[in-house]
């Protein structure tokens, strides 16, 4: 059967320095505030989502198609894989820096992410998910007139995938997110606790990491949470291990 997810991810696996203690702190805050009612992903499993590269049979046309895409262009198409890693590869060389942290409440920043401030995205619970947020280092400076990591998926395009968290052709997803853990039978307030908690924490610890080819492992999976994972490989590769899967 083919894997339910493909995808490109960023930071899979071990962690060290800087990145790795940031993530231990905010799963202790979140343990802390939650207590039995977090459940705290590995920190190998902790991964930020690149791009999606789910392919399917298109049974009329026999084609390996991506899904997201044919439901919202309505035209079955054959994914590019080869054109998708030559995407990834070019706009991550020179290595991407990524933010995380730094961003103080009530302060004004150069860019808003779905309509918040960077403060209130860089930790949110999202259905059960916690999720931890940065942003392009170019745009946290320069704001959404350079969004590098939206460029890349967008780009994707070119080799018939619609990026996950574009609904539209004009949708803009310009966020490095991580989540760190599951919440379940939490109330209300104490998961707010341990949001506000995380925000407060990273507001004053702001940290920079970069995303380079050397960081991208392609993974496939029958869980969102990519655990259990069979790792395909990292870049560069062979994009016929890719489109094998979904044959």
């Amino acid at each position: 059967m083919p894997p339910e997810v493909t995808t490109a991810v960023a930071f899979y696996g071990a962690k060290n320095g800087a990145l790795k203690d940031l993530l231990e702190s905010v799963q202790a805050i979140c343990a802390g505030k939650l207590g039995a009612g977090f459940r705290p992903y590995t920190l190998d499993q902790v991964h930020s989502t690149v791009v999606r590269l789910d392919g399917a049979l298109h049974a009329p046309s026999g084609l390996i198609v991506n899904p997201h895409y044919l439901d919202v262009a309505g035209i079955p198409r054959a994914i590019d894989y080869a054109r998708a890693l030559q995407i990834i590869t070019s706009r991550l060389t020179p290595p991407l820096s990524v933010r995380i942290g730094g961003f103080t409440p009530g302060r004004a920043a150069a860019f808003s992410s779905r309509g918040q401030s960077p403060h209130e995205r860089s930790f949110s619970a999202q259905g059960g998910a916690l999720v931890l947020m940065g942003w392009p280092v170019s745009t946290v400076i320069n704001g959404l007139s350079d969004k590098p990591l939206d460029d890349l998926r967008r780009r994707m395009n070119d080799a018939n995938i619609l990026h996950w968290y574009h609904r539209s052709w004009d949708d803009v997803d310009n966020d490095a997110h991580l989540v760190v853990g599951h919440y379940e039978n939490s109330p209300p307030r104490d998961v707010a606790a341990a949001v506000g908690a995380v925000r407060g924490y990273l507001s004053r610890r702001p940290l920079e990491a970069e995303i380079s080819c050397d960081h991208v492992a392609v993974i496939a999976s029958d869980s969102p949470t990519l655990a259990p994972a069979q790792v395909i490989g990292h870049l560069p590769m062979d994009a016929d291990a890719i489109a094998r899967l979904h044959r």
